[in-house]
């Protein structure tokens, strides 16, 4: 059977948004490490009177401060890259830090120099990020580098840098004892990083299939339910419409209850089927460009007139410039018209919702900020759960699914996006979107 190494369900905790954020959070640490290590080579030169090559150091960190720049470019300009292409990426990073790591090593002094316990850093990251044998081939070339430097300074073949006018190249017993313990360290290190991962991508999978079943369950449930109820309601509508005048008052107000009860019920399914066919989804890599701001303001015109019937002012900064996003249009609409129609439901008359929205490193960021009832905050870490409902939205409004938000945040989750509420009781509440965008040619 074919194996492929690059396949999503190997990662399990990983996307190519998150990828991407990694690999930025990398950049940003290797300006650190430059630094640091710059700092340190002077302090030792100046304070120290350690006597090394400073020159060629100095001008080894200004070649690896390039290729940070030139990874930064990449990362900026192109922002919108594969799964496979951040992943590539990702390893030409560790190589090229570990060569880099191996010159700085000799030039600083070679073995006598503890810095080179920093190649343990990339293989922790080599084994927590890759599966299967790729830790192992880091661990290796770490292994090799740094033996082929012992052994090439040992002979003589490249020049020793003494950091501490000792000659603890050249006693073999001494290196080959420090190599052993670095080759056990950086090996166990592998397999205990490595083994645990494994543990999570294994019990990863197992949630995995659980949710899948309990996904076919709802939808499988919710489908059956959805068609009898849709023939009750058509039936006790009919009754109501042909036989009112024939029925008592008491009785017909027991088949109104029952036709809005059912029309209820048929709403929670509706619900349940999009929670079902949400969950479980990963980014979406298919679908169509299109503008979360033109869809928000589309959505903002369609909710005015609800607003102005209960005499709410709706301000609006949403930006001019294109956000685009790619995937299905109807599911980030969904997630706004649920947004405002709540802020709209639980917004007392003579209210005000401000929505809002503005780019910031590559996401567009979205706000409902509304001066409704608010929500407590025994109820706050909980508004995102299934069927949950706070005790002051019972007040407003009697009956309710519980299922929007938590259908909101799901399709959110989808697109590796993120939302956060803030609120305070009777105060009002705010909503903030982050969603990533697609920042490639349209």
């Amino acid at each position: 059977m074919k194996i492929n190494l690059f396949s999503f369900e190997w990662f399990p905790f990983l996307t190519a948004v998150i990828l991407h954020d990694r690999i930025s959070w990398s950049i940003r640490l290797r300006w650190l490490a430059v630094i640091g290590f710059f700092s340190a080579t002077l302090v030792s030169k100046y304070s120290l009177g350690l006597v090394v090559p400073y020159e060629i150091i100095w001008l080894l960190l200004a070649g690896l401060a390039l290729i940070n720049f030139i990874y930064y470019l990449i990362a900026k300009l192109f922002k919108e890259f594969t799964f496979i292409s951040e992943l590539i990426v990702l390893h030409v990073h560790i190589f090229f830090d570990l060569l880099f790591l191996t010159f700085i090593v000799h030039f600083s002094g070679g073995i006598e120099n503890p810095i080179f316990l920093f190649y343990a850093f990339h293989v922790v990251i080599s084994s927590i990020i890759f599966p299967g044998l790729i830790p192992l081939f880091f661990t290796t070339l770490v292994v090799l580098l740094f033996g082929s430097l012992i052994y090439l300074e040992y002979s003589g073949i490249i020049p020793h840098y003494n950091l501490f006018h000792t000659a603890l190249h050249k006693n073999i017993i001494a290196i080959s004892l420090i190599y052993f313990v670095f080759i056990v360290t950086v090996y166990v290190t592998a397999y205990i990083c490595s083994t645990f991962m494994q543990i999570y991508r294994d019990i990863k999978k197992k949630i995995d299939l659980q949710n899948q079943q309990k996904t076919q369950f709802f939808h499988f449930t919710s489908h059956e339910l959805k068609s009898p109820i849709i023939a009750i309601k058509s039936s006790l509508d009919g009754i109501i419409k042909n036989y009112a005048g024939q029925i008592d008052e008491r009785g017909l107000n027991v088949l109104v209850r029952a036709s809005k009860r059912s029309g209820q019920m048929i709403e929670i399914l509706k619900e349940l089927l999009e929670l079902s066919k949400n969950r479980g989804l990963t980014k979406k890599e298919e679908g169509q460009l299109y503008d979360l701001n033109e869809i928000l303001r589309e959505v903002v015109n369609q909710d005015l007139a609800q607003a102005e019937a209960k005499n709410i002012s709706v301000r609006c900064a949403i930006s001019d410039q294109p956000a685009y996003m790619l995937g299905i249009r109807d599911d980030i609409k969904r997630v706004f018209v649920n947004l405002l129609s709540n802020a709209i439901r639980y917004t007392a008359d003579d209210g005000r919702i401000d929505v809002s929205s503005h780019q910031e490193d590559g996401k567009l960021i979205i706000t409902f900020n509304d001066t409704g009832i608010g929500i407590s905050e025994k109820d706050l870490p909980n508004i995102f759960t299934e069927f949950y409902r706070s005790e002051n939205a019972k007040k407003v409004v009697s009956f309710g699914t519980g299922l929007g938000l938590s259908l909101v945040k799901q399709i959110v989750e989808n697109y590796q996006g993120t939302i956060e509420v803030s609120s305070q009781e009777n105060q009002g509440s705010k909503f903030t979107l982050t969603l990533p965008l697609y920042l490639g040619t349209k």
